[in-house]
């Protein structure tokens, strides 16, 4: 009987245990198909949200037509449009039925039957999108009208910045030392200041620009294409002008027999640091690992045979990381070039320098549109035991006194205000299209917020009242964006230093009084070896819509 008990009990559990098999290979069966299904259903999901999301229609109403204006990254292909009638009811129409196309492409508007309200549009993609209007204010409109004002960066200097966005000449100013001063400038800290060392040797305009074979040594390099160039190509689109450059390179002492030679005469960028600032710079630039070339953009032809890679872009750490070791080499001419060196704060008429040698104005992603960018980097990343931006025995931290703001003068000049500020009783708000690029010196990456723990913002949206108060619309902290970049990269051809963010910013207007829409920049982080970090951040402006009150 014991034996007979057990085997009895040996069965009932293998039983038992083939049954709880059964069960959980059931449900593990169903659970893997349930998760399947879900990511399908979900990259359906993801796939749907981003049609929809990336798709803008801007709808504006006139007397004897609909116009529908295309303000997505990408053509929009329509397959219905949903409508109430006359008589009020709903409908579902094919395009070719309401309007002059079933395609509008990127940044152009159709003309559609003003018979009816438009509810929504669906795409052949199956999103669906709902027209906005913006505009309240009836008042006849051409076909082509699009509504959006263009912010442009058309300056080719700093000091110009004045005119164009009211900015405080202190801030901009060229920082000369103080026996050339006539102004006193403001923005800027560092251990030693960025300035225009005393003679005519510092400013050179139309001059030979050239490098020995093996190139200059550098921290940071930023090159694009010169605004003025850029200005041409916007006027004539089919001139086969060639292309012309504006670069900043910027670097520590290294070992004081870094020489450029301008106009033919050789100079040694000894001291505690240089940054070089070249304008419409005509000729080739190559970036060079030893003997190889990595990058080139070239004004001549043929010249940049064989390299896949454009040298238009930003560098960072050419040869003082000895992993990437790498130069500059220049040959051509410059229609304007300075050679800023670091020097003590007893050289400046008030112990502190201006943002110009800090301001990069030119097209530096190569989409045709001028950026304005506010670096700090020099030389090399840190950590949360070390200086960022140290570079042997160099500290070239640089940090802001002051923010630079610049007034968005060109959207109330749109709007018929000479002074460039927005009439509240008219406009209810103003929608500002920006992309925004961000690089910072903390490395590693995935430390960087232990290294930065001071939470401060790198870039604001402003609203300005004619009394001069301020109210913040949107910033950029240190701590939100950070982590839109890399680094340090070494795998050129495959990966990039930027993540351009594209943002869509609503500027309320209140009724009241007349104000000013501003952007302001600044590098609230000083010397190390915590909360030290130095940055780079750009602004590149796709335009502003405007919003009408209603009467």
């Amino acid at each position: 009987m014991p034996v007979v008990r057990g085997i009895s009990t040996l069965l009932i559990s293998f039983i038992i245990s083939i049954t709880i098999l059964s069960i959980f290979t059931y449900i593990l069966i169903n659970l893997a198909t349930s998760i399947y299904s879900g990511s399908l259903h979900f990259r359906n999901i993801v796939r749907y949200s981003q049609l929809h999301e990336v798709s803008q229609l801007i709808m504006n109403r006139t007397i004897d037509m609909v116009y529908m204006f295309n303000l997505g990254p990408s053509d929009i292909v329509i397959d219905q449009i949903i409508v109430i009638d006359q008589a009020n009811r709903i409908e579902a129409k094919k395009s070719f039925e309401l309007c002059s196309s079933s395609l509008i492409p990127v940044y152009t508007a159709i003309a559609c039957d003003p018979g009816y309200e438009y509810i929504a549009v669906v795409t052949l993609d199956g999103a669906v999108i709902y027209p906005q209007t913006p505009i309240k204010k009836i008042y006849p409109l051409r076909a082509n009208a699009t509504h959006i004002i263009p912010i442009t960066f058309s300056i080719n200097n700093p000091e110009e910045l004045q005119t164009e966005f009211d900015v405080d000449l202190k801030l901009i100013a060229k920082p000369y030392t103080k026996d050339r001063a006539n102004i006193g400038y403001r923005g800027i800290k560092s251990e030693k200041l960025i300035l225009l060392p005393p003679g005519q040797e510092s400013e050179f305009y139309n001059a030979i620009v050239s490098t020995d074979d093996r190139g200059l040594a550098f921290g940071v390099v930023a090159i694009g294409y010169d605004p003025s160039w850029i200005m041409e190509k916007t006027i004539n689109q089919s001139s086969d002008t060639p292309p012309r450059f504006t670069i900043l390179i910027s670097g520590p002492a290294f070992t004081g027999t870094e020489r450029i030679t301008i106009n033919r005469r050789t100079y040694t960028l000894s001291g505690n640091g240089f940054r070089i600032l070249i304008n419409n710079f005509s000729g080739v630039i190559q970036i060079k690992r030893g003997n190889n070339i990595i990058a080139c953009s070239s004004s001549i032809p043929n010249q940049c045979s064989g390299v896949s890679l454009p040298a238009i872009g930003s560098w960072y750490y050419g040869t003082t990381d000895s992993d990437l070791n790498l130069r500059i080499y220049l040959n051509g001419t410059a229609g304007y070039l300075a050679k800023f060196m670091r020097m003590a704060s007893g050289e400046s008429p008030t112990g502190e320098t201006s943002y110009y040698p800090y301001l990069f104005i030119g097209d530096v992603d190569g989409n045709g549109i001028n950026d304005i960018v506010f670096i700090t980097e020099d030389a090399y990343y840190g950590s949360s035991s070390s200086i960022n931006d140290r570079y042997r025995n160099d500290d070239l931290s640089d940090w802001s006194t002051a923010p630079l703001i610049l007034k968005l003068l060109q959207v109330g000049r749109s709007l018929g205000s000479s002074d460039g500020s927005i009439d509240g009783k008219k406009f209810a708000g103003i929608t500002l299209y920006v992309n925004i690029f961000f690089h910072d010196n903390s490395y590693p990456d995935e430390n960087q917020l232990e290294d930065i723990d001071r939470t401060d913002w790198v870039l604001r949206i402003l609203l300005i009242g004619e009394d001069g108060s301020e109210y913040i619309v949107r910033e950029y902290r240190y701590q939100e964006i950070c982590n839109y970049h890399k680094t340090r990269i070494t795998d050129f051809e495959r990966d990039n230093y930027f993540v351009k963010l594209t943002q869509s910013i609503y500027v309320p207007i209140p009724s009241s009084s007349r104000y000013w829409v501003a952007i302001a920049f600044q590098d609230p982080y000083g010397t190390g070896p915590r909360n030290d970090s130095d940055i780079t951040i750009g602004v590149e402006f796709i335009g502003a819509i405007p919003l009408f009150r209603e009467e």
